[in-house]
């Protein structure tokens, strides 16, 4: 009886789809929701507030077609009053002997309409993206699977995907959307946990806008060091599927690498990218690096497929983390050959980006690395992925960690050891994030435009009926560990966040003179006998960096003595 009830409800579902995507409405595709019986079609945003006359049209199989209660024939017009987010256009029509009734609404948002049977590995299907300005939608062949790391277990509902475009050969094919650029592999991100949705598009698009470009951007200024996408609501196999962030991949295209000489058998561009903590990612006491293999401790190759280019080479990451570790113990080799390893200025903005925003996933794992071309400069360049968790949001709805998470948390919470030792170590260094730091708090790190570009993610959806949509769909659900959906009050939380963040660091981090507890001569943030250690062998005749010679004079009076010694002592005992 159960496979039969489970047959008669496919048949249903099939039927109901195969009519939602014969309905257009002034040329723009309407796709059907079966879980609400509601038709959601895109329109320009300039369509809202205002009456929008529209011919319908629709295949054979309907008749008896009617919006609110005014009979429409295929191919007449029909006038809709005040469009608005969220109205709604009651609909009734006659489907062989059954009367089926739901409504139309409309979005600016663009809409996919998906049909397929997700897995862990690609399965082929089928999506309309309808696009608000463009002409009707056709239906595009595709693969998808489920992607992700914590969010991707069989327990979890709004999953993320990866979909790549292919010809009717199963070939690849590229396609272009909302003007960014034309491939064949795409990202749709849930933005499962997050209670504001909308953390990961927003931030990423801050970090376009405000980090400077790749070293190498001068020569290749398509290169762009984050992941560009649109928000978008999505409807999975005849049921909506909330608001996602459509957004290109972090690749080797996005990055303008040079390509790997399969004749050759040569390297030339690469990327990595850290997937979970470890001393390695943070490049603190690495492991030593595999002659080959896909993953190393916490890192992954992203360029070259290792499934189609066998050894890999790990090299040039190697080189730069086990650099970053030695380099520790020596202030001279870290100052002037940490910008051999690292593009120096992104991580500047990096080290700016996560700190302003607390984001806590992105301090060593969620960065990709990235090699132009290793046979020319082995230089690595830094791209933050995957943003969640930021902006005072927990690391999952179901932790409740308040110290870990408010606005005035110190930044000890950072361990990636490159940028952690120059700011602690060198001052030039230390003195040029602080010049970047006031720079950029005149622009995009201006209080008022924080909150306002994050405000007006949310207004839009808002407004144009998304974020009500999303919240009956998901509000309560064991994603949000049961917790209430309101994208609102979210925003009203991430505001007065984002205020008292900034004021924090513009009065306790990012501050002219000593980042460091006084007496604590060498720089690790601790005062031990270690730094008394170091006073005495300046007084014997032993010389250091600049940075720590000016600690060492702990009472300031131009000279090194024992006084100094005693106020390294007064620092321990208190």
């Amino acid at each position: 009886m159960g496979k039969h009830l489970l047959l008669i409800i496919s048949l249903l579902l099939t039927g109901l789809t195969s009519w939602g995507q014969s309905l257009n409405i002034g040329g723009h595709h309407a796709a059907l929701d079966t879980l609400n019986h509601m038709w959601l079609c895109s329109v320009p945003q300039s369509f809202f507030g205002n009456d929008y006359t529209a011919a319908i049209t629709y295949g054979d199989e309907v008749s008896e077609f009617a919006i609110n209660e005014v009979a429409v024939p295929s191919g007449d017009e029909y006038t809709f009053i005040g469009i608005n987010g969220g109205t709604q256009y009651a609909v009734t029509c006659q489907m062989g002997d059954s009367l089926f009734t739901g409504y139309i609404t409309f979005t600016w948002l663009p809409v996919l309409e998906i049909s397929c049977d997700i897995d862990l590995v690609y399965q082929y299907g089928t999506v309309y993206v309808s696009e608000p300005d463009s002409a009707l939608a056709e239906p595009l062949k595709m693969k998808m699977k489920l992607r992700g790391g914590a969010t991707n277990t069989p327990n979890k509902h709004k999953r993320n995907f990866r979909m790549n475009f292919v010809n009717d050969d199963s070939t690849k094919c590229n396609r272009r959307f909302f003007g960014l650029r034309k491939d064949n592999s795409w990202i749709l991100d849930a933005g499962q946990m997050d209670f504001l949705r909308v953390r990961n598009r927003v931030s990423t698009d801050l970090w376009l806008d405000m980090a400077r470009r790749p070293w190498y951007a001068d020569t290749l200024p398509n290169a762009h060091n984050g992941s560009r996408g649109k928000m978008v609501e999505v409807i999975l196999n005849g049921s909506y599927n909330g608001i996602y962030n459509m957004c290109e991949p972090i690749d080797r295209k996005q990055m303008k690498a040079k390509k790997y000489d399969e004749e050759n058998k040569v390297f030339h561009g690469q990327l990595w990218t850290g997937y979970k903590w470890t001393r390695t990612v943070t490049m603190s006491e690495p492991k030593p690096a595999p002659r080959s293999g896909v993953e190393w401790d916490g890192f992954e190759i992203t360029y070259p497929d290792y499934k189609e280019v066998r050894p890999s080479n790990w090299a040039p990451l190697a080189d730069a983390v086990f650099f970053a570790g030695r380099a520790d113990a020596n202030k001279t080799t870290l100052a002037d050959s940490t910008q051999y390893y690292f593009d120096i200025p992104v991580m500047q903005d990096y080290y700016i980006f996560i700190i302003a925003l607390q984001a806590l996933d992105n301090e060593s794992k969620n960065i990709y690395y990235a090699c132009r071309d290793i046979t020319d400069n082995p230089r690595l360049t830094m791209v933050p992925w995957d943003l969640d968790i930021c902006l005072g949001a927990n690391y999952a709805p179901w932790v409740n960690r308040p110290q870990m998470i408010r606005p005035d948390r110190p930044v000890d919470w950072i361990s990636h050891l490159p940028m952690v030792d120059m700011m602690k170590k060198i001052k030039p260094y230390r003195e040029e994030v602080l010049a970047r730091y006031r720079e950029l708090r005149e622009t995009w790190l201006d209080t008022e435009n924080l909150v306002k570009r994050y405000r007006d993610a949310i207004t839009e959806l808002q407004e144009c009926g998304a974020a009500t949509r999303e919240e009956n769909r998901w509000s309560g659900d064991t994603d949000l560990a049961g917790k209430e959906l309101n994208l609102g009050n979210e925003m009203d939380y991430v505001e007065n966040w984002i205020r008292q963040r900034m004021a924090y660091l513009d009065e306790f981090v990012f501050i002219e003179g000593e980042e460091f507890p006084k007496g604590d001569v060498n720089g690790d943030g601790e005062v031990t006998i270690a730094d008394i250690n170091i006073v005495i062998g300046i007084i014997l005749g032993s010389e250091y960096d600049d940075y720590t010679m000016e600690r060492a004079d702990v009472n300031k009076d131009g000279e090194y003595t024992v006084s100094d010694i005693n106020e390294i002592i007064n620092a321990i005992l208190h």
